[in-house]
């Protein structure tokens, strides 16, 4: 049963949207939805994932342009497009790498 507005672990989340969990995490870093840390568990609103991943099979549903365009409208915009930006960006989007 889903509860409306009901947090899961990411892993979950992908696994019911039929994504996997780096999508969920693009999707994060250009503010389409928010991750929130519970402990030692990354956790998403299910209901936001699951409109993103609708919205996303839409998208890509006509072939691979339209995939192709659809990927490139979810790519992040960056104001610095210098290379030590572009570095800088990777960094704070990755932390743990």
């Amino acid at each position: 049963m889903q509860f409306r507005g009901e947090s899961v672990s990411i892993q979950a989340a992908a696994d019911r949207a039929g994504v996997d969990v780096a999508q969920i995490r693009r999707w994060a870093a250009i503010d389409g939805l928010e991750i929130q840390r519970r402990g030692h568990v990354e956790t998403v609103i299910l209901d936001r994932v699951m409109a993103l991943s609708a919205s996303a099979r839409r998208r890509s549903s006509g072939g691979s342009r339209d995939a192709l365009r659809a990927r490139l409208a979810d790519a992040a915009s960056v104001d610095n497009p210098s290379v030590s930006g572009l570095q800088e960006l990777a960094r704070d989007r990755h932390p743990h790498k």
